[in-house]
């Protein structure tokens, strides 16, 4: 028998790390933004997304959130996934002193 609750955490454990799949293809990428990789990547997380909701945005790659991909992806499946300029602020200005350490 499928256990729906475990099948869930390993789709959003699968989505998290789709996350750092497009941090890999973007830093691969021939100009280092944008490739076809990306493209499919974005895809792949669209599809799990709209199955188990969005990844928290603290468990994305900054850039991501800074650059509002994150919040755009979603607004394309039609999830509202806003964040504030000032979280964003805070989780750059952690980052930072967390690499200075």
């Amino acid at each position: 028998m499928i256990d729906n609750e475990k099948l869930a955490e390993a789709a959003r454990n699968e989505l998290a790390l789709l996350w750092r799949d497009l941090e890999a293809a973007c830093r691969s990428a021939v100009d280092g933004r944008w490739s076809m990789e990306c493209d499919s990547v974005v895809d792949r997380i669209k599809e799990l997304t709209a199955v188990v909701g969005p990844t928290p945005w603290q468990e994305v790659p900054l850039v991501f959130v800074e650059t509002r991909l994150y919040q755009e992806i979603h607004l394309a499946i039609g999830i509202d996934t806003e964040v504030k300029a000032w979280q964003i602020a805070e989780a750059k200005a952690l980052a930072e002193a967390l690499r200075q350490t």
